[in-house]
């Protein structure tokens, strides 16, 4: 393959914090052409962090600065009138426009799907918002938690506890945003591949609250159909599953007969696991939980690492639960060069976190690090959208686009 796999597509993003932006992220570091837009006081992203050093420089967060590499940097006031030539020639260059504000904020602005459409027929139109544009929830709003819960994957959290009690969780940091964001990149390459046969754009209409219902269905249809409740708490503790060593944990999936066999042989065939019986899942399932008390004893006298190497060697599903540290320094990312260093002109080199395919032809990879507040509006406003130095001068004086933080292309 000749160039990157998106080389010549171009997209204009208007989308804040994390599903829309790394929906950009998605396409831009494949090669397409990125055009952010941000409101002169930037993505509410950056001011999210987590931020080097505790330094709170909107320049320097880190949300921002993953989900933004391999992009152009602009702002323009959306809500002003001024920003409309800007903004409709911004969409008539476009191939793509990904979006994540509420379902009627772009049509009362002129710019609804179907005047859009009218403007530029091959564009496709991406939406994301918590529960889609349809239905009585359509105008609501929606965030991590509110989302996590209405897509049903709180009524699996949190799995494995041993407190019935135990209200649900949402999941850690923004998975919501990221599977949402997912889910819209996926849907994109398959509308541009039909619209090489037929030209045409069209709409893609992303409900986060259905995005998250798609991780967990069959759980919830078990529960609802077949009255099962062990998928988040059962009322015991785990014999197998999550399991405590002695500096960690790990999770060992052992429920297959040779697989528990191997792992009898690991323990050392110990008395209270050396009957044959054992090896039959349908005793097993009966009695496993008699003999929880001394597996977890064993269990929590091996060191993570260790009890991990040893039952995975002896070919048994198991996997050490690690900590960030135990990410950043694991052998086998390194081996698969998945983190990448990116350098920004403020925050500095970091490693990034990479992507989970590798591609023998056209790889992935950050083509520039996440844009300074306004940094290509001169680039853009002029040379993209054939604006003259006196017309950006007006957008600046009517406050339609802020002044750029400085930087380089």
């Amino acid at each position: 393959m000749n160039g990157r796999a998106l080389e010549g597509i171009r997209v204009v993003e208007c989308a804040t914090m994390v599903s829309g932006p790394y929906c950009g992220k998605l396409l831009g570091d494949m090669g397409a052409d990125v055009i952010k837009i941000e409101p002169p006081g930037g993505d509410p992203s950056r001011a999210c962090g987590p931020f080097p050093n505790g330094d709170k420089d909107p320049e320097k967060s880190a949300l921002f600065l993953y989900n933004n590499t391999s992009k152009r940097g602009v702002t323009l006031d959306i809500g002003k009138p001024e920003r409309r030539d800007a903004l409709e020639r911004l969409l008539r260059w476009a191939d793509i426009f990904i979006e994540n504000y509420p379902p009627d904020y772009f049509a009362s602005l002129g710019f609804g799907w179907d005047a859009v459409h009218r403007m530029n027929r091959g564009l496709v139109y991406v939406s994301l918002t918590p529960y889609g544009r349809t239905g009585p929830r359509a105008s609501i709003k929606g965030d991590e938690l509110t989302i996590t819960h209405g897509g049903g994957v709180g009524y699996v959290l949190p799995a494995r506890s041993v407190d019935i009690d135990r209200a649900p969780v949402k999941l850690g940091g923004c998975q919501v945003g990221y599977h949402g964001g997912l889910t819209a990149a996926v849907a994109v390459m398959g509308l541009l591949m039909g619209r090489m046969k037929t030209g045409e754009g069209h709409l893609i209409d992303i409900s986060l609250q259905q995005v998250m219902l798609t991780l967990v269905g069959p759980f919830i249809a078990s529960a609802r159909y077949h009255q099962t409740t062990w998928h988040r708490v059962p009322d015991r503790p785990p014999a197998t599953g999550r399991m405590e060593t002695s500096d960690g944990y790990i999770v060992l999936g052992a429920a297959d007969d040779h697989h528990f066999r191997a792992f009898r042989e690991v323990m050392g065939k110990p008395e209270w696991a050396a009957s044959d019986e054992w090896d039959d899942m349908r005793w097993r399932t009966n009695h496993l939980m008699d003999i929880a008390p001394q597996m977890e004893a064993w269990m929590k006298r091996q060191k993570k690492n260790d009890i991990y190497h040893r039952v995975a060697g002896a070919g048994i599903p198991i996997g050490p639960v690690n900590t960030a540290e135990d990410v950043m320094n694991s052998p086998q990312y390194a081996a698969r060069g998945y983190f990448t260093p990116v350098d920004h002109p403020a925050a500095g080199e970091y490693r990034y976190a990479g992507w989970p395919y590798r591609m023998t032809a056209s790889p992935p990879h950050v083509s520039r690090p996440a844009p300074l507040l306004g940094q290509h509006n001169e680039e853009v406003f002029r040379h993209v959208l054939g604006y003259s130095p006196d017309e950006v001068a007006r957008l600046q004086d009517a406050q339609a686009i802020g002044q750029a933080s400085g930087g380089g292309a």
